[in-house]
């Protein structure tokens, strides 16, 4: 954990110096959420939980809170909430508080019967969602196989800044020389990506899948405007341990400078461990109803996650009468 940039993050939001911020989101009547709100009280907050546990369904959520600048961008709840002839979906209320500059704004969504009902003049914001489509290779997604087969040359090409490859080489453990993306004559809107390494350049094609995705993620972070809300699922995905560590770091440094809002959702200790404990968020669901644990530490979420039981804290002691003393006390 970097506890330097996170004193001086944690100093920069007591001071108010995200002015726009996402404070609470509450969701009733979706997926087994019957009311719960989320308090986020940190500019990077990570949401873990079980598979089914309610993650997806609150990034998605917090995604239609705003409305983007760019109209067609804007996130919309019946593109996420698709009602089908399984789920009926009806009886939804979504709140949420959003902060801008010294004000405070409550936000109503919800969908009583048919359709759903958006505030008019919801906050602008520029959003950013990625899921876990993200991490699909270039070689698997649609229209990319001719491209592989048939492209005779590059038409435009444009680099990774140097600020940003640097940090990618850092989180993925190599010396990447340059970074790029071009298009081909065979599809001028279809990008490709190009890492440099010490035998050469490589494609997106042959690079390794936490490569392509990581190469995808920066082309576009490099870019994120200031004060933007950005939402990543499974943030960990295709990443190795110590990856993970140093992407959750270098989220850290771009929420400071871009004072841009960033929500995570994981199953990751490692995810966990470089964040603060007013940062981390444990969905549990229970006989009752879902229930949010705030400020859990990394190895009480993973114990909730696993077969095994991950300790907090491990004491040694002398022999069994010992032992049977402590457990007493």
């Amino acid at each position: 954990m970097d506890h330097k940039e996170i004193e001086t993050i944690r100093g920069q939001f007591l001071a108010g110096q995200w002015p726009q911020f996402l404070q609470m989101v509450s969701i009733n009547g979706l997926r087994g959420w019957s009311g719960q709100a989320i308090e986020f009280n940190f500019p990077v907050v990570a949401v873990v939980g079980e598979n089914g546990s309610g993650k997806s369904t609150l990034l998605k959520t917090a995604a239609c809170v705003y409305d983007n600048d760019d109209k067609d961008k804007r996130f919309r709840p019946a593109t996420f909430f698709v009602e089908t002839v399984w789920d009926r979906i009806s009886g939804v209320e979504i709140n949420a508080r959003v902060r801008r500059g010294l004000n405070v704004e409550n936000i109503k969504i919800s969908k009583p019967t048919q359709r759903w009902r958006v505030p008019e003049k919801s906050p602008k914001r520029n959003v950013y969602l990625l899921d876990i489509s993200r991490t699909l290779p270039l070689d698997a997604s649609a229209g990319y196989a001719k491209i592989a087969r048939s492209a005779a040359a590059e038409i435009e090409s444009s680099d990774i800044d140097d600020e940003f490859r640097k940090y990618m080489a850092y989180v993925l453990g190599r010396d990447y020389k340059k970074a790029r993306f071009t298009t081909t004559d065979v599809d001028a809107k279809r990008r490709v990506g190009l890492l440099e390494r010490e035998f050469g350049e490589l494609s997106q094609f042959h690079q390794g899948a936490g490569e392509d995705a990581t190469l995808d993620l920066f082309s576009m972070l490099q870019g994120l405007p200031e004060y933007s809300l950005l939402i990543i699922d499974e943030v960990e995905a295709s990443l190795h341990p110590r990856a993970q560590r140093r992407l959750i770091r270098f989220l850290l440094w771009l929420a400071r400078i871009r004072k841009a809002q960033i929500i995570l959702s994981t199953h990751s200790q490692f995810v966990l461990d470089e964040l603060p404990q007013e940062a981390r968020i444990l969905l549990l669901p229970g006989p009752h109803g879902l229930n949010v644990v705030y400020g859990v530490s990394a190895q009480f979420a993973m114990s909730h996650l696993d077969d095994d039981v991950h300790p907090e804290l491990y004491v040694f002691v002398e022999d069994r009468e010992a032992a049977v003393l402590l457990r007493e006390i």
